[in-house]
């Protein structure tokens, strides 16, 4: 007699190569629609007669846009809306990869270098100038983040040898929160005031959020959407959707494919701006 076994269900789960995937999807469809569609809208509304009936691809794109504008800005902004998603699961997986990196200097050293490679293709793709210091990319905000929270890893160990040494507590609570927000202060203020990043001041503080309440992830990311919706736009609400993979992450770093996620961030931002060069606007 064969006795058929009842199958179980497997729990799907994520890894940190499937968070980093859907946030590089999603930071692709916003960078899509923040690029080319946005500048393609905007030509839209300076077409003139000679365009109407140029042979040229990009004048009849745009030609096309400004007959159909309430859908393509439709488009856009939903695209936008998942765009969202994108920036809150990079900072979580920063801090994931603080804490269990092998050197926090390389880890750094690594987004800098980046940051740097990235800036002309930011650039370009954002502004539609070779370079620029109005604004610059997110692996600077993400390398600030990684130095801050390593800074207030510094000041949590402090306040560790403060309660073994036993003294008064109340003194030791208010000089690692005046070292706290004298961490915020400098890197965010670099991140606003000097480079100009991406995300700015929100992104540092949103990304010392998710550190500090590091052993409650789901908290932790929850609060640091919340700031990136009060700091920088409320928008940034949407990415609470995220929460659902952040649940099923089971703590492991799955397919290593690390450098061509760098890579991928001035190589499509690089593309992005081409496009635009190649449409004409």
């Amino acid at each position: 007699m064969n006795i058929q076994g009842t199958s179980s269900v497997k729990n799907t789960s994520f890894t940190g190569y499937h968070l980093k995937l859907i946030a590089l999807i999603t930071m692709l469809i916003d960078h899509v629609a923040a690029v080319v569609i946005w500048r393609v809208y905007v030509a839209s509304f300076h077409i003139t007669g000679s365009m109407q009936i140029s042979d040229f691809i990009g004048d009849k794109i745009i030609v096309w846009v400004a007959n159909n504008q309430d859908m393509v800005y439709a488009i856009y902004e939903w695209m936008r809306y998942i765009g969202r998603m994108a920036f809150p699961i990079y900072c979580f997986l920063l801090v994931e990869g603080f804490l269990h990196t092998r050197s926090v200097a390389k880890y750094a050293l690594r987004l800098f270098l980046f940051a740097l490679i990235s800036e002309i293709p930011f650039d370009l793709a954002i502004a539609g100038q070779w370079w620029t210091l109005e604004y610059s990319n997110v692996f600077f905000t993400l390398g600030l983040g990684l130095l801050a929270v390593w800074a207030i890893s510094y000041v949590e160990k402090f306040y560790e040898f403060w309660q073994e040494k036993q003294w008064e507590s109340i003194l030791g609570m208010i000089l690692t929160g005046a070292a706290g927000l004298v961490v915020v202060a400098v890197f965010g203020g670099l991140a606003e005031m000097l480079l100009h990043t991406d995300y700015g001041f929100g992104g540092i503080v949103a990304i010392l959020v998710l550190y500090l309440f590091r052993r409650q992830k789901e908290m932790a990311f929850a609060l640091a959407v919340l700031s990136l919706s009060v700091l920088c736009d409320d928008i940034e609400i949407l990415a609470l959707l995220m929460l659902y993979p952040l649940i099923k992450y089971d703590g492991t770093r799955g397919k290593n494919m690390k450098y061509i996620f760098y890579a991928f961030y001035p190589a499509h931002l690089l593309i992005l701006a081409f496009v635009c060069i190649g449409l004409g606007v």
